[in-house]
């Protein structure tokens, strides 16, 4: 942020080297000298408030995204509706993008689907749903520009995501490609810092676990904004997470979801699971 007329950047003598911003009630700021300060003769009752910069991921800004689509499978389902949020404390969290789209009318919406999102042919219609194509060009957009910020993007359960992002994207004309997002993923790292705790690790039953409040699940916008929180709390509990850079966190994400997957899958070979074993990466779009 540049200084305005009331605005003027000083370093802090709480951090060296870091800059905090002084609000003070100037007609005209001025840049001070290190470890000067304003000279408060003639200005004593005049307020002075300071405020540093964020010192932690989970106190800073930070994007989230969440998809509703047809089914599970990237090949062949379709993003059905769409949330990307932004979020700089101590601001509320403000949209970019939170709409239903249309794949197009001939994409069949599994009523299995629709039961758990709500989402159906007649209502992308009688909504205006807009075109699918479009959409992704101002997600695409917007990402691009928080990947380079280096900005947190918050998905809640990313193996899931993001693959169907960039199968959407591929989709395009022209193609398009996954912008280098720093993915911060809270069911992994809820995983991660309290591997014993019993129960689902569903985005409902997380935040019961962290007191966040999410009045309609399965819908994109409320699950992008129930997966900001949560990260935040997460962040904030367990040092092991929150200590780290957004970058230290991407190897962590990489290296909790194989552990997880293969003490899981030896879970299931012990009890004789009639079931397929966990298979892939974090977040699931490049081998690891």
């Amino acid at each position: 942020m540049s200084p305005t007329s009331n605005q003027i950047l000083v370093p802090s003598t709480a951090r060296p080297g870091d800059a905090s911003l002084l609000e003070l009630p100037w007609e005209e700021g001025r840049l001070l000298e290190r470890g000067q300060r304003p000279d408060p003769s003639g200005d004593a009752d005049l307020p002075v408030l300071i405020r540093q910069e964020p010192c932690s991921w989970y106190d800073g800004p930070l994007a989230s995204l969440d998809l509703e689509t047809t089914g599970r499978d990237p090949a062949t389902d379709r993003i059905l509706a769409v949330a990307l949020y932004w979020q700089e404390p101590p601001s509320d969290p403000v949209p970019i993008v939170d709409t239903l789209v249309d794949p197009g009318p001939d994409v069949e919406i599994p009523a299995a689907a629709a039961e758990v999102h709500g989402i159906t042919r007649d209502r992308l219609i009688a909504e205006a749903a807009p075109g699918l194509a479009q959409v992704l060009t101002e997600v695409h957009a917007a990402l691009t520009d928080i990947a380079e910020r280096r900005t947190g993007l918050v998905i809640y359960n990313a193996p899931f995501d993001w693959p169907f992002l960039a199968a959407e994207l591929a989709r395009l004309d022209p193609p398009r490609e996954l912008p280098g997002c720093a993915l911060i993923d809270p069911l992994v790292l809820d995983r991660h810092v309290d591997r014993y705790r019993r129960g689902k690790r569903t985005l409902e039953a997380a935040c019961e676990v962290y007191g966040v409040t999410l009045d309609n699940a399965h819908d994109a916008g409320a699950d992008a904004l129930a997966s900001l929180a949560i990260a935040r709390a997460v962040g904030e509990r367990w040092p092991e997470v929150g200590a780290r850079s957004v970058e230290e966190l991407q190897d962590l994400q990489v290296e909790a979801h194989r552990s997880w997957r293969d003490g899981f899958n030896a879970y299931l070979r012990r009890i004789d699971a009639d079931r397929d074993p966990v298979t892939g990466t974090w977040p699931g779009t490049t081998a690891h």
